[in-house]
């Protein structure tokens, strides 16, 4: 067997999700000095959950690895691209907060209203495009940001921006277009200065080369040098994330195993779309004991 270990980004984020890591949420207040929050009224703000997918994503995969469940790749999902990085052993967990914190608050800040991300469902990346040339003007930017399947495609800009994209999308045949729970432009040009911030932070913590091989969000491919993983980081959130070359990348590898960590399973039910031959497991669905039972029973029926 070769596992993936993979990580959500924002979307999956559900209230109370941080209640059964309480260690994780006092590594956080004894690092950078806050307490999470993982209420309904907190998670209105991208700050906060940034932050608790982050340690969510990092305490379920250590949980896994204790239990001596190791993967062959990790790959994460923009903001789960810096739990897959710790995991890798690239960075420590107390600097990588200090990174996450960084970028979520930066992100917060930069767009504060009226900006957001939507994901057009049923057209191609060449459609996409043209839906985004026809509806970007200066005053009401849109892009094409992160690449989730072959026909599923998210934008990234303003609201308005958006919203023209989704009418001249659905002229072009989209079956659908949906509005993500995220309240700023992701992925885009428009978080260049947040990136270049970020990539003069990581500069300045201790890095190591993965242990595991990491997929980069901004390419698809994997890497397996330290300097380049931290690039990544910093880039993931003013460049599309192309998920669909990650998945397929570690399917070519010999990735037979997909196990997405909480919360959610949107990873999980894009992989399957893409690649039904493979085993998927979403931890949020059936919890860390039968995640673990469930890989040891493959593993049995491989030998």
């Amino acid at each position: 067997m070769k596992i993936v270990f993979t990580f959500p980004g924002q979307g999956a984020q559900v209230p109370g999700m941080l209640s059964d890591v309480p260690d994780y949420v006092n590594k956080v207040k004894e690092s950078i000095g806050i307490t999470l929050r993982d209420d309904e009224e907190a998670f209105q703000s991208t700050f906060w959950v940034q932050l608790a997918l982050f340690v969510k994503g990092v305490a379920a995969a250590r949980e896994l690895m204790e239990k001596g469940i190791t993967p062959q790749f990790v790959a994460g999902h923009s903001i789960g691209a810096f739990a897959a990085a710790v995991i890798a052993g690239v960075l420590t967990f107390d600097d990588a907060i200090k990174l996450v914190y960084q970028r979520a608050k930066r992100t917060e800040e930069a767009y504060p209203e009226g900006y957001g991300m939507g994901v057009i469902s049923g057209l191609t990346e060449r459609e996409v495009k043209k839906a985004v040339e026809l509806s970007h003007t200066q005053a009401s930017p849109v892009f094409l940001s992160n690449l989730n399947s072959e026909l599923q495609i998210a934008v990234s800009g303003t609201l308005k921006g958006i919203h023209t994209a989704f009418k001249h999308a659905q002229d072009l045949g989209a079956r659908k277009t949906t509005v993500l729970k995220v309240a700023i432009p992701s992925h885009c040009p428009l978080m260049a200065d947040v990136s270049r911030e970020l990539l003069e932070l990581v500069g300045t913590f201790t890095l190591n080369n993965p242990k595991i091989p990491y997929l980069a969000n901004h390419t698809g491919r994997v890497i397996r040098q330290k300097d380049k993983i931290a690039e990544d980081l910093a880039l993931n959130v003013a460049y599309p994330v192309r998920w669909h070359d990650m998945a397929e990348i570690c399917v070519e590898s010999g990735a037979d195993t997909f196990v997405e960590m909480p919360t959610g399973n949107v990873l999980t039910n894009l992989v399957k779309q893409a690649h039904g031959t493979t085993r998927q497991i979403a931890v949020d669905e059936v919890g860390l004991e039968a995640t673990y039972y469930l890989i040891n029973k493959w593993k049995e029926q491989a030998e």
